[in-house]
C-alpha cells in the first residue's frame, strides 16, 4: 500500500487508512475539515509532525431526540397518510440522534482543533482514521 511521492527518488509514502474522514500516510493526514451531516468540508494537507493529538467523540442529541420523537408518536395517531409519514419520518431522524454521530478532532501543534463530524453509520471509518493516525503519531 505505498505510494512514491515525487519524481526525485525521495523515499515513498505509505498509506495507512482511507476513509470518509481522510487518508492517513506515514508523511502526513489529509483530513477533510469541518466535515458534518450534510457537508463536505475542506481538504486539509497536515504534515504528521504538526499533529499533537487525536480524538474520537459520539455526540448524542438527547433533548432534541426526544422532542421529535414525542412530535413523530404524536403524528402517527393522525388519520391521514401523508401525517403519519411525517410522524415516521420525526421517529427516524430521532433515532439517528440518540445513536449518535462520530466527531474525529484532530489538534495540531499550533493548538488548532480541527473537527470532522460524520454520520451514525460511519462510525467504524472515524475508529479506523483515529487508530491508523495514533499508530503513526506514536509509533517507536
Amino acid at each position: 500500500m505505498s505510494e512514491a511521492t515525487g519524481d526525485f527518488g525521495t523515499q515513498s509514502e505509505q498509506t495507512f487508512a482511507t476513509t470518509a474522514f481522510g487518508t492517513v500516510t506515514s508523511k502526513r493526514v489529509i483530513y477533510h475539515r469541518a466535515k458534518g451531516w450534510f457537508s463536505g468540508g475542506s481538504r486539509e494537507d497536515i504534515p504528521l509532525k504538526h499533529v499533537t493529538a487525536v480524538r474520537l467523540e459520539t455526540s448524542r442529541s438527547v433533548l432534541a431526540g426526544i422532542l421529535l420523537l414525542l412530535v413523530g408518536l404524536t403524528l402517527l395517531a393522525a388519520v391521514s397518510i401523508g401525517t403519519k409519514l411525517c410522524g415516521a419520518g420525526l421517529i427516524f431522524w430521532a433515532a439517528l440522534l440518540f445513536w449518535g454521530s462520530p466527531a474525529v478532532v484532530v489538534n495540531t501543534s499550533g493548538n488548532d482543533l480541527r473537527p470532522a463530524k460524520g454520520t451514525p453509520w460511519q462510525r467504524e471509518e472515524a475508529t479506523t482514521f483515529v487508530e491508523a493516525l495514533r499508530g503513526q503519531l506514536f509509533k517507536e
